[in-house]
């Protein structure tokens, strides 16, 4: 899949963090999050991310600034199974 913007990602899909664009500011903080490269994540709401057990919720800026890869078995979100 392409890589893309962390609020680009639908909810309920995963991703894996790749970098940061643009954000040298705000790179220690995500770093401390737990959004590091190479991590998987998984979107809970547009800018709210479940990382290491842990939900973190962003700014749409901060969101658009990590730039992901969508996992392929995860490329269409899930919905409720009854």
């Amino acid at each position: 899949m392409n890589c893309c913007t962390l609020d680009k990602v639908p909810a309920g899909c995963k991703a894996t963090i790749k970098g940061y664009c643009g954000c040298s500011r705000e790179r220690g903080r995500l770093c401390a999050l737990g959004l590091t490269p190479g991590t998987v994540v998984e979107v809970c709401a547009p800018c709210s991310v479940r990382v290491r057990e842990s939900c973190v919720a962003l700014g749409i800026e901060v969101a658009g600034l990590v730039t992901c890869e969508p996992l392929e078995n995860d490329a269409q979100p899930k919905g409720r199974v009854a």
